[in-house]
């Protein structure tokens, strides 16, 4: 056989395995694709959830799901491409600047914040670290009297953070745990104060522009933006309500970004690639600093796969961002309809992306409920320190939705 013959077998067997192996890439996507629609089934049904939800595997083409309305009201469609709040993974980019901020020798993690809020109380006893981990203490946003008075539909920066410095801290500094969004209010504050810049102008500057992020901004009311979708809280079975979004004074540190699901996968691969951050500072990043909580990121096991994420609910939205590193996948669920049911989607989904078998969720079907039935749940419920719903009768309601959440002191 002549040298040109071989060398024209060759090419043509390689080029049959290369198209085998897409092919094969390709079966696989799809199935995936079809076993996510079938998870998202029921729960769209019952207006628990829509949204996008987004996967990436490596340097593979991202997949993004969009599913349900982005206006309920106009019969819009959800895009891929559409904007959301992220509520909570706001937290992530807060550690991320402020050890940048580290990197650039203008503070450390373990100073006290006196150095930067010296009229914060007890600011001496406080180091940055105890307020990315939440072991400072520093009571919640969300309790202050100033978000009481006009449900955080209005505020000052400024008024936030001197009401936060006169209340009294939960515990002692360093000897206890509780989530607090005030102590990432407060990093907020520091990130400005030392970079002499506002928060969403850092965050612009050293993040969002150098990663090619152009759908990804602090919260501002100064202007309409394209494709940022209008939240839901849902008030009943299969119905929506929308809401005002939280005003940036109470979420600046903590919650106030709008992201899209294209954004937020291409900075989980820069994140955990090493193009954000050094070495050094990353593993103080994804370190436990106890309670599986890090700087703005939680770690944990699911699947029996090590998972670096956070989720976000913050009024009208739900977010979830997860990154399995030993697989190096990463999964985004956003949602215009703040739900529960997100926990429920975003272990299904991981499953379905991880090739894991788990069961398809049953149909959400609600038994209904007397007065009667109603009646231990009324009034003030606190599941965590400092958040509290005020429940009231809803009529006309099934199940769980019977009880309708008239106020809600809640960001997480």
């Amino acid at each position: 056989m002549s040298l040109s013959r071989k060398s024209c077998l060759c090419f043509c067997l390689l080029s049959f395995l290369v198209s085998s192996v897409f092919a094969q890439s390709n079966l696989k996507r799809q199935k995936m694709m079809l076993r996510i629609n079938e998870i998202v089934a029921p729960y769209l049904e019952s207006a628990d959830f829509q949204g996008v939800i987004g996967i990436q595997k490596g340097d593979e083409d991202p997949v993004i799901l969009p599913y349900g309305y982005a206006s309920v009201e106009l019969d819009v469609p959800h895009r891929g491409n559409n904007i959301y709040m992220i509520g909570s993974i706001s937290k992530l980019f807060t550690g991320v600047g402020i050890l940048l901020l580290e990197e650039d020798g203008l503070l450390k993690t373990d100073d006290v914040i006196s150095k930067y809020l010296p009229d914060f109380s007890r600011a001496r006893e406080i180091t940055i670290e105890q307020l990315l981990t939440h072991t400072s203490g520093v009571t919640d946003v969300y309790s202050l009297k100033g978000f009481g008075k006009t449900a955080g539909l209005t505020g000052n920066f400024a008024e936030v953070t001197a009401e936060l410095a006169t209340l009294d801290l939960t515990f002692e500094p360093g000897n206890g745990y509780a989530y607090s969004n005030g102590g990432y209010t407060l990093l907020g504050a520091i990130i400005e104060k030392v970079s002499g810049k506002p928060f969403g102008e850092f965050l612009q500057e050293r993040i969002f522009t150098p990663l090619g992020m152009t759908q990804t901004a602090h919260d501002s009311r100064e202007i309409a933006v394209k494709k940022r979708v209008p939240g839901y809280d849902p008030i009943d079975f299969r119905g929506l309500s929308p809401v005002q979004t939280v005003h940036p004074a109470f979420t600046l540190g903590n919650g106030s970004l709008w992201s899209s699901a294209s954004d937020l996968l291409k900075w989980n691969r820069a994140l955990h690639n090493g193009s954000v951050l050094s070495e050094a500072s990353y593993r103080k990043l994804i370190s436990d600093y106890g309670r599986g909580y890090g700087y703005g990121l939680s770690s944990f096991r699911r699947f029996d796969t090590p998972v670096l994420a956070h989720d976000g609910r913050i009024a009208g939205y739900a977010a979830d961002l997860a990154y399995y590193s030993e697989k190096k996948v990463s999964v985004v669920i956003l949602s215009n309809v703040q739900s529960v049911a997100k926990d429920e989607i975003r272990n299904l989904v991981a499953a379905a992306a991880l090739g894991e078998r788990n069961k398809l969720p049953l149909p959400r079907t609600f038994a209904a409920q007397s007065a009667r039935d109603q009646e231990p749940l009324t009034g003030a419920n606190s599941y965590r320190p400092n958040i509290t719903d005020i429940l009231l009768p809803a009529k006309n309601v099934f199940g769980r939705r019977r009880m309708k959440v008239v106020y809600r002191s809640f960001c997480r």
